[in-house]
């Protein structure tokens, strides 16, 4: 019995040292580089939506849904927290004289997505349209969190609307209303889209002035996530 209890006492460290290593595992699966948790719950506005990660369940569809009461010429909806920060954006926007935001795509749901991606593969191939279409249930869209912005007078959902006057502010001032742009240019190998400049997504307004002022441009980067630049097979 004594010589048994010495083993055991010598192989403790062991089991500690195992316990530890598990713990730590653990813990990096929910916590990114930054120190920051990763949202788990479908519902939050942290949740990351990309290639590798689908919604759970797929075809989730965000309770608290209403229409955007401005700036919203087409009748979008988005969350109701997100329509908010979306017209105290736009009016920021429009005081600073950078142009009348317009709210160009919100809310999508699986069958929608279904449908947007069948006619972009229909027009350019599959392929590509990967590159600018998510697939039903991996698209932020379906979040009510995602915003697809133009303005007034300027070409929408094209890349040159970053060099214009809205494009430039949104891109600057953005996270003060608790959005990021999602899909920055160069970070396709990370995010799986191509640039997105009128693609914005809303996070909440610590967790973007967090990224801004670290200079983060990826919510994976920030999470300390595995790059998703394809669908997992």
């Amino acid at each position: 019995m004594i010589a048994r209890n010495l083993v055991t006492n010598r192989r403790s460290p062991w089991f500690i040292a195992i316990k530890a290593l598990i713990l730590g595992i653990t813990l990096s699966l929910i916590t990114g580089a930054t120190g920051s948790a990763v949202a788990t719950e479908v519902s939050s506005y942290q949740i990351v939506v990309n290639k590798a990660t689908p919604l759970s369940p797929l075809s989730y569809r965000p309770g608290d849904l209403v229409t955007v009461p401005k700036f919203n010429p087409y009748g979008r909806i988005l969350r109701r927290e997100v329509s908010a920060k979306v017209v105290a954006m736009g009016n920021a926007m429009k005081s600073a004289g950078k142009g009348t935001l317009i709210v160009q795509s919100g809310y999508r749901s699986y069958a929608s997505q279904t449908s947007i991606l069948k006619a972009k593969t229909k027009a350019i191939g599959r392929t590509k349209a990967l590159l600018l279409v998510a697939k039903p249930g991996h698209s932020e869209h379906q979040t009510g969190l995602a915003v697809d912005f133009a303005a007034y007078g300027v070409s929408t959902l094209t890349t040159s609307f970053a060099k214009t006057k809205a494009g430039i502010w949104l891109a600057a001032n953005s996270y003060r209303y608790g959005f990021v742009l999602r899909y920055p240019k160069g970070k396709t190998a990370i995010t799986g889209y191509n640039f997105e400049p009128w693609h914005f997504r809303y996070v909440g307004v610590e967790v973007a002035t967090d990224m801004h002022n670290q200079g983060i441009q990826t919510l994976e980067e920030f999470y300390g996530l595995p790059a998703a630049p394809d669908y997992l097979p």
